[in-house]
């Protein structure tokens, strides 16, 4: 089993090793992943503080502490221990007290005589037991190891829904500051289109733009003071969104807003260019799949152990007497030690089936694995590409609003110097805040991105002396 899991994960890293890799701004190609100069990199458990801003920390920290899907991962991880704690016990003696007391009746027309005895008598009994099972075939030993993986397993899966939710949190963080910037932006569009009609109906009153053209004008004007609402109703949306994954309360759910910074994120500090080829070996759900994936060879090895025989050491000690009063006395003494040995020999095939059920529980395990490491490789490359696409969205865009900034800054020097008309600055303006408009939401698109990207890779990077301390 071990051999199968290392030849997987080798394969996987070889895999990786030319086709991961976080891409600078705007990539054409991610090249391959490489180990960086001055030690291992290892995952950051706080990777959402590299975005430099305290309130996407405040509402992560929130988040992790009220969310109720992470609540339930928790619950589940009390459970497996619980579990493990009991599978250990079962590798210990079991030691017993007992303490009885009997009035009984017996026939007198039995076969043994009474002899003139009283066919009432009285038994008075306490003793101390100890019974111990014999793990010669490790039956014992493989549930507990099975138990301890599907531990592992749980709190992997914990982790993994960490860095999900912190994901999901950062995103939609980005999101609600995308929209207000939008909804900004467009608010300065509609001034802009608004004056713009004002002038151009100036020009129809004088015979000089013919009404159909000023009709469509006003449609278009009424068509963009359509898309403000939709905008509006997207922000209360995403932000009642956001408020359902910190954990809030209906009342704070409607109520209370999400605290957040008007410009938009300006994204993750600094990010690395080289990763080692390992790294998403390390995702929590691809570890929480090997170790499931164990407990099941585990499973298949405590099956196994009902062919072979049970041996069960026992003993007891304590005293019995007809009479309560002389119960304590040395006469009263009893004990017993036995040895008992049990072997199957026809069952039906119930020992059978029970094999072939966890072989074949354990071969459904195996293929998740393979499903977890390939899911992560995708998604790894996935992320890397929609970041690579995001940063050169982000560059075209911002170059662009630059461009019609520039522009528009120009046509208010000839308006100024009575080159061009009022009309063409204000279409210059509007084609300026259009750019600026596309600018935001390209970096929204980056900051989403950069987190899906930590998520994709299992956390963030860090290496030794730079990052900060875990939680």
């Amino acid at each position: 089993m071990k051999r199968q899991i290392t030849t997987i994960a080798l394969a996987a890293s070889a895999a990786l090793l030319g086709a991961c890799a976080v891409p600078g701004p705007a990539p054409k190609d991610p090249p391959a992943l490489e180990q960086p100069a001055g030690g291992a990199v290892t995952v950051a458990p706080d990777w959402w503080k590299r975005f430099g801003d305290a309130r996407i920390d405040a509402l992560v920290d929130e988040a992790l502490a009220h969310n109720r899907d992470l609540a339930r991962a928790m619950a589940r991880i009390d459970e497996s221990r619980a579990l493990l704690r009991g599978a250990l016990a079962e590798r210990w003696p079991a030691v017993s007290a007992s303490l009885a007391g009997t009035r009984a009746r017996v026939t007198e027309n039995g076969s043994v005589p009474l002899g003139g005895a009283s066919p009432l008598g009285n038994d008075f009994r306490a003793a101390l037991n100890v019974s111990y099972e014999v793990d010669l075939w490790g039956r014992v030993a493989s549930s507990s190891a099975a138990a301890r993986d599907e531990l592992l397993a749980g709190e992997f899966a914990r982790d993994t829904l960490r860095t999900a939710l912190a994901a999901q949190v950062v995103q939609g963080y980005a999101t609600l500051q995308g929209l207000d910037a939008q909804i900004r932006i467009y608010q300065e569009v509609l001034k802009w289109q608004r004056e713009s009609l004002r002038l151009q109906g100036l020009r129809m009153k004088a015979g000089e733009l013919a009404e159909l053209d000023w009709v469509q004008l006003e449609a278009e004007l009424l068509n963009s003071e359509l898309q403000l609402p939709k905008l509006e109703r997207a922000r209360g949306e995403a932000e009642r969104a956001l408020a359902l994954l910190l954990g809030r309360s209906p009342k704070a759910l409607v109520e209370q807003g999400v605290e957040r910074a008007d410009a938009p994120n300006g994204g993750a500090q600094a990010l690395p260019s080289g990763l080692p080829s390992d790294l998403l070996l390390r995702r929590p759900d691809v570890q929480a799949a090997e170790a499931r994936l164990r407990a099941a060879g585990a499973r298949v090895d405590a099956a196994r152990a009902a062919y072979f025989p049970s041996i069960t050491l026992s003993a007891g000690l304590g005293q019995e007497s007809s009479q309560l009063s002389r119960l304590f006395d040395g006469p009263s003494l009893i004990w017993n030690v036995a040895a008992a040995l049990a072997q199957p020999i026809w069952n039906a095939g119930r020992i059978d089936a029970q094999v072939e059920a966890t072989r074949a529980r354990q071969a459904q395990i195996e293929l998740d694995y393979r499903d977890a490491v390939t899911a992560a490789f995708k998604e790894a490359r996935d992320a890397l590409a929609a970041h690579g696409e995001a940063q050169a969205s982000l560059t075209s865009s911002r170059k662009r609003a630059e461009a019609l900034t520039r522009a528009a800054d120009l046509t208010r020097l000839r308006f100024q110097g009575g080159e061009s008309s009022r009309l063409q600055l204000i279409d210059a303006e509007r084609l300026a805040l259009l750019a600026q408009l596309q600018a935001a939401d390209a970096q929204r698109a980056v900051v989403a991105a950069q987190a899906e990207l930590f998520r994709a890779l299992g956390g963030g990077w860090q290496k030794p002396g730079l990052a900060t301390a875990a939680r």
